[in-house]
């Protein structure tokens, strides 16, 4: 195997025995010369296949750097080539230990692992690898030698099953199951594995009844029972790989649903739940076939077709994923979801009209779907024709379906009322990972003071997580995975906990917990930061913002009450990979270039019709859309007429997506804020790489958060109130060159000064808000 070269400055000053007497001791500079020189001589002799050589050279790195990642992965490498799998593993597990981001040693050690025939242990590694971060090509291939060594184990293994339980036993539990009367099938299903333990049916129906009726925990052990009775029962390989899949075990789950398929390849079910699998594992190409092999074999299934549309729309492929979708409504008319992933394609393809018709008719067939109705919120709060009230009025409907039906349901808190004391305070999040939140949740988490708090993390979506999580995991006391919760469940543990103060982090976003808000499960609850709105629930208390976001006079449009904290509603801390700031690229493009990093839902016709009127009123000037949902060519020619429409040619139009994107925002000359929704965190990463930007400040929902980071910031001068000023203030910055050359030099150094970036500042007062909202209820109780 190839290894890769010793990084410089891995021995600090080591000793090395000379025989008789004292040691020699090597000053680091030597250590690592030495280092170095007996590597590449330990290269070279395992190219030229001087194995032994190579392994006695190996060797000598690690008498002298015992935990040398590249020596002890190439020992393990030599071991592998000399056909000693097992006597490879520890070498390969010394590398990793060094190096857990190493991908090449998790490939190794898991191919050690497959040739020792260790299939399990190898598995277990595979999702260790998963997590760790290999995903791809690698992962998957690794994932199909598994499966074919479980597919041949199979065939050499046949069912073993011995007496079997009566036909009328079997056909019995069959229509209980069927009629969903999942109890009575738990009933006989454990009393058939009690009278004919190795009849694989009483297991099958057990494990079944169980995952129906949400104990997915106490489901495994009869899932693994029914399959060691009959290896080969794709029905039991599905159920269980879908079990798999929920705890989070992915490669687990694809090795159970590949060898299903792979001993019924016409199994719809097992391609259709092997494709949520590697969906869940982003490897979003694989999914697609997964789906489209379930519709080969099963037909124009309305289920499937909304999934691979959804599939096709986190691709960016908006007009496929819009013919699955209306696909399935030929299949299905009054299938809600379908309605509602119509709607959300066409908000992403910038149909805004068109999407809240769609979702309006969702919430129509159906007023108690929940995520009906938080579409229609994310879609309504970019429409500028909306009146506030009405758009407001639309979440009081919310609190109506899924607020107020819990309120009987809300009990007295036995917290300690001293609000002097340590507070715990809990954090409900759909999970704590790389997302758009970490630049202002991380540090507030750490600079909490944990003699003022003690810290609670409620996370879901196991599945989800990434190397970020293990992270968050050190920022809290306290860690509740609550994906396998419901509500009920969820507010339980929370009043179980003694939480005094309750925050919402996602809003009406994916993957909310708000049902659990809604029970009251805390005496103090509050929402901050993802959705930047009202979530609509009467449950919660506050809304944590600042006098900027929620201006005076706006409180009628909020369920909860704001609390406006002294300086800024959030604090942010930039991408070390974000780089230094360039230089103002007009002064040699010789035009000046708008440009913006958001989605299309926020390029509403008012929107479009300002920045054409400022691309009129600046010559020569360009704009430049960069985001995800403009990286396929289709996509673009539709956004091309709605330009030309309004006078602006193509050559004056730039679109695309590029990740990251701090050399798109070092191209651009000045950022553009959007209305009535501004940009979130891409605004703030235009500000901190140097490029101004004008907010036109409208009433809440989410209107202010660009005058809220100006005034931070102290730039109070580019907020604007209506649209001729927006497009002038804009004009303006672009008419003065040698002006926007400084404002770039000078800009981030001021917002790094600024309430904006001032993490310790924040969490204080984010703490003492706390306390004094937790004083208030002690005060209420007395």
């Amino acid at each position: 195997m190839q290894a890769t070269m010793v990084d410089e400055g891995s021995a600090q000053g080591l000793t090395v025995g000379e025989g008789e007497g004292e040691p020699q001791v090597l000053p680091g500079a030597a250590v690592h010369s030495l280092l170095r020189q007996t590597m590449d001589l330990a290269l070279e002799c395992h190219r030229a296949r001087n194995l032994e050589q190579a392994e006695e050279l190996y060797r000598a790195v690690l008498s002298l750097e015992p935990a040398h990642p590249d020596a002890n992965h190439n020992l393990g490498a030599i071991a592998v080539e000399c056909g000693q799998f097992l006597a490879a593993v520890p070498f390969f597990q010394a590398a990793l230990q060094a190096d857990p981001k190493n991908r090449q040693y998790w490939v190794s050690l898991v191919d050690a692992l497959i040739q020792a025939q260790e299939w399990v242990l190898a598995e277990d590694i595979l999702e260790d690898a998963r997590r760790a971060g290999l995903a791809g090509d690698a992962a998957g291939e690794l994932v199909e030698r598994l499966v074919a060594a479980a597919l041949q184990q199979a065939r050499t293994a046949p069912p073993r099953p011995g007496r079997m339980a009566p036909a009328e036993q079997r056909a019995e539990i069959n229509r209980l199951f069927e009629e969903e009367k999942f109890d009575d099938v738990l009933r006989m299903g454990r009393k058939m594995t009690r009278q004919y333990p190795q009849c694989p049916m009483g297991f099958k129906s057990l494990s079944a009844a169980l995952m129906r009726t949400g104990q997915l925990d106490k489901a495994i052990a009869p899932m693994q029972q029914a399959l060691l009775l009959n290896p080969a029962d794709v029905d039991m390989l599905s159920n269980y790989g879908l079990a798999r899949s929920l705890r989070g075990d992915l490669v687990q789950a694809e090795v159970l649903l590949r060898r299903a398929v792979g001993h019924a390849p016409g199994f719809k079910q097992g391609w259709f739940n092997l494709a949520i699998v590697m969906r869940a594992q982003a490897r979003l190409e694989a999914a697609e076939s997964a789906y489209r092999r379930a519709l080969e074999v099963g037909g124009a299934d309305p289920g499937v077709l909304i999934n691979l549309g959804i599939l096709m729309g986190e691709m960016h492929r908006f007009a496929e994923a819009e013919e699955c979708t209306r696909k399935a409504l030929a299949c299905a008319p009054k299938m809600v979801q379908a309605h509602v992933s119509l709607g959300m394609l066409l908000k992403d393809q910038g149909k805004l009209a068109e999407s809240l018709e769609v979702l309006r008719g969702a919430i129509a067939l159906c007023p108690t779907d929940e995520a009906a109705h938080s579409c229609y919120l994310f879609v309504a709060n970019c429409m500028p024709e909306l009146d506030p009230l009405e758009r407001f009025a639309a979440y009081q409907r919310f609190n109506k379906y899924f607020g107020e039906p819990h309120r009987h349901a809300w009990r007295p808190h036995g917290n300690d009322r001293n609000p002097a004391r340590r507070l715990r305070v809990g954090y409900v999040a759909p999970v704590f990972r790389t997302h758009a939140c970490r630049p202002f949740l991380e540090p507030l988490l750490e600079n909490h003071d944990p003699a003022c708090v003690e810290l609670f993390a409620y996370s879901g979506l196991v599945e989800l997580e990434d190397e970020v999580t293990d992270h968050y995991r050190t920022l809290f006391e306290h860690w509740t995975e609550t994906g396998q919760m419901n509500d009920d469940e969820l507010a339980a543990r929370i009043r179980a906990d003694g939480i005094d103060v309750l925050v919402d982090i996602a809003g009406q976003t994916k993957g909310h917990r708000l049902g659990t808000f809604a029970r009251k499960p805390a005496p103090v609850s509050l929402h901050w930061l993802d959705s930047g709105y009202t979530t609509g629930l009467t449950a919660i208390d506050y809304y944590l913002t600042d006098a900027v976001t929620v201006p005076e006079g706006t409180e009628h449009l909020f369920s909860e009450t704001p609390w406006r904290l002294p300086h800024t509603a959030f604090v942010y801390r930039a991408n070390p990979r974000a780089g230094e700031v360039s230089e103002l690229p007009a002064l040699t493009n010789g035009h000046v270039t708008f440009g913006t990093l958001t989605r299309a839902v926020r390029l509403n016709d008012r929107v479009l019709r300002a920045w054409a009127h400022l691309l009129h009123r600046v010559p020569g000037a360009k704009l430049e859309l960069n985001s995800g949902n403009f990286s396929q060519a289709e996509v673009r020619e539709q956004w091309w007429p709605r330009f030309e429409a309004l006078g602006i040619s193509r050559d004056r139009i730039i679109m695309g997506f590029e990740s990251p994107p701090w050399n798109v925002l070092r191209r651009m000359d000045i950022a553009l804020d959007c209305f009535p929704q501004n940009s979130g965190t891409t605004l703030i990463e235009s500000l901190y790489m140097g490029l101004p930007f004008v907010s036109l400040a409208s009433v809440p929902s989410m209107g202010t958060l660009g005058a809220s980071v100006l005034s931070a910031v102290g730039r109070t001068q580019w907020i604007a109130h209506s649209e001729e000023e927006y497009v002038d203030k804009l004009a303006a910055l672009a008419s003065d060159l040698p002006r926007l050359a400084a404002i770039r030099r000078e800009l981030r150094q001021q917002m790094q000064a600024s309430p904006l970036m001032d993490e310790a500042g924040f969490a204080r007062d984010v703490e003492a808000a706390y306390r004094e909202m937790f004083a208030r209820w002690c005060a209420q109780q007395a």
